[in-house]
C-alpha cells in the first residue's frame, strides 16, 4: 500500500499503477486488487475479502527520479524476490530522499522553457526575450505561492494574471511582438497538455473513473489560468494601450533544432529527472521533433502527430526493455513537443478575449483531435512493442492464489 501511494505521488497513471501493484501483491504472496483515481486508491486483499482499504492521495507534479527508483524496486520484488524487510527499507529511503532541484534552478527552468517555446510557436526576437523574462517572474511567483501552500487553482489564476499584465506592459513600451504567443510561452510550464493526453489515454484503456477525473482537472486548470489571463488583459488595457500583435513567424528549422537542448534541460529540471537520464530525455525530444517534421511532409497534421507519437512510444518501450527503467523517462519529454495544450490556450483566449467564438471553438476541437491522435499512436506503440513482456501477466493468470482456491473449495462444500 505504501508503494502504491509513492508511485501515485511520483505521477504514475492509473493504467500502469493498478497493473504493477497487482503484480507486486502477487509476488509477495498476498494477492490484491487495486483501483486508483487522481484522488484515491482503493485496495482489496484476497486474504480479507470482506474489507476494502482506502488510501487518500492528491494530484501532484511528475517526479521522474522517484518514479525510476520505485520502478527499479518493483522489478526487484517481482524478479529477484526481494525480502519484504529489505524492500520496506529501500522504500523508506526513496520516500525520504530529496529529489528536488534548488528553487533558483527551477526558476531559471521556467524562463528557459518560456524563451525556447516562443521559438517553436513562431515568436519573433521580442516575443522570445519577453517570454523568457516573464517566465522567470512566473517561476518566482509560483515558487512563493507554493511555499505558502496556496491552492493550485489559485496559483493558476495569479500566474495567468501576472503573465498577461506584464506582457501587455512590455509590449506597450516595446511594440512589435505577439502578446498571445508571449503569454502562452511564459505559462507553458503550467499548461495541462500532458495531463490532458494522459487522461484520454486512461479513458482509452478503460480506466474510466481516473480518466474522467483527470480530464476534468485538466480543463479546470486551463479555465482558471485563462480566467487570470482575462483579468490581467482587462486590467492592463485600462492602464496602457496594448498594440496590435505581430503575426507569428514560420519557425526556422535549424533554430528549432538548437532549442531542443535547452527545452530538455528545462523540463528535466521541472520533472525532477535524474542527471544520468538526461541523454535519453534529449534523445526522445530529437526523435519526436524529427519524426513529426518528417511525417508532416507526407500527411496531414493529425496523421503526423499520430505517427510521431507511435515512434516516440516504440522508442520509449524499447528503452524500457533494454535499460529496465520506466518508459516515462523517454516518453514524457517526447510528448511535450506533441501535446496540444497551446491549442486549448489559443481557443480559450480567442473566445474570452477576442470574442471569436467560432474560431475558439474550432481550436478547442482541434485540441481534442490532436489528443486523440497522440493516444492512438501510443496505444499502437503498446501493441507493436510493449514496454514490458506479458510474462508477469501470464504468470498471474496461470497461477491462481492459494487463498482463492481454498475459498472455492469451501463454496463447493
Amino acid at each position: 500500500m505504501e508503494l502504491a501511494r509513492n508511485l501515485h505521488a511520483s505521477g504514475s497513471p492509473a493504467y500502469e499503477l493498478d497493473q504493477r501493484m497487482e503484480t507486486v501483491a502477487q509476488s509477495l504472496g498476498n494477492p490484491a486488487t487495486f483501483f486508483s483515481t487522481p484522488t484515491a486508491i482503493f485496495v482489496s486483499f484476497e486474504s480479507v475479502p470482506a474489507s476494502t482499504r482506502l488510501i487518500r492521495v492528491y494530484p501532484v507534479d511528475v517526479n521522474l527520479a522517484k518514479y525510476a527508483n520505485l520502478y527499479e524496486l518493483q522489478r526487484e520484488i517481482d524478479e529477484q524476490s526481494l525480502p519484504i524487510a529489505e524492500a520496506w527499507r529501500r522504500l523508506k529511503e526513496i520516500e525520504h530522499k530529496n529529489d528536488d532541484y534548488p528553487t533558483w534552478l527551477n526558476i531559471i527552468a521556467f524562463g528557459l522553457a518560456g524563451s525556447t517555446i516562443a521559438v517553436l510557436v513562431g515568436g519573433n526576437v521580442i516575443a522570445q526575450a519577453t517570454a523568457g523574462f516573464i517566465g522567470l517572474i512566473i517561476g518566482i511567483v509560483v515558487s512563493i505561492l507554493m511555499h505558502w501552500k496556496f491552492p493550485t487553482h489559485l496559483v493558476n489564476v495569479i500566474a495567468g494574471f501576472v503573465a498577461m499584465m506584464l506582457t501587455g506592459a512590455f509590449h506597450s513600451f516595446f511594440p512589435g511582438g505577439n502578446v498571445t504567443l508571449t503569454v502562452l510561452s511564459a505559462l507553458v510550464v503550467l499548461l495541462p497538455g500532458l495531463q490532458l493526453t494522459v487522461s484520454v489515454n486512461e479513458l482509452a484503456t478503460q480506466n474510466l473513473a481516473s480518466g474522467s477525473a483527470r480530464i476534468a482537472g485538466a480543463m479546470t486548470t486551463l479555465l482558471t489560468m485563462i480566467f487570470g489571463v482575462v483579468m490581467g488583459h482587462g486590467f492592463i488595457s485600462s492602464l496602457v494601450k496594448v498594440p496590435i500583435s505581430a503575426p507569428p513567424l514560420t519557425p526556422d528549422l535549424y533554430q528549432s533544432l538548437l532549442t531542443l537542448i535547452p527545452i530538455t534541460l528545462a523540463f528535466g529540471i521541472l520533472f525532477r529527472a535524474r542527471v544520468r537520464d538526461g541523454f535519453w530525455m534529449l534523445l526522445s525530444t530529437v526523435i519526436a521533433f524529427g519524426s513529426l517534421s518528417f511525417a508532416r511532409a507526407f500527411m496531414g497534421p493529425l496523421g503526423a502527430v499520430a505517427v510521431a507519437a507511435l515512434i516516440v512510444g516504440v522508442s520509449s518501450n524499447l528503452f524500457a526493455r533494454w535499460k529496465g527503467l520506466p518508459s516515462a523517462i523517454m516518453l514524457m519529454p517526447g510528448l511535450l513537443l506533441l501535446v496540444p495544450g497551446s491549442l486549448g490556450f489559443f481557443g480559450m483566449s480567442a473566445m474570452l478575449i477576442s470574442d471569436d467564438f467560432p474560431g475558439g471553438f474550432r481550436l478547442i476541437v482541434n485540441m481534442m483531435l490532436v489528443t486523440v491522435s497522440i493516444v492512438a499512436g501510443l496505444l499502437l506503440a503498446g501493441v507493436v512493442f510493449p514496454a514490458e513482456p506479458a510474462a508477469s501477466t501470464w504468470r498471474m493468470a496461470e497461477s491462481p492464489a492459494p487463498l482463492a482456491d481454498e475459498r472455492t473449495k469451501d463454496n463447493d462444500k
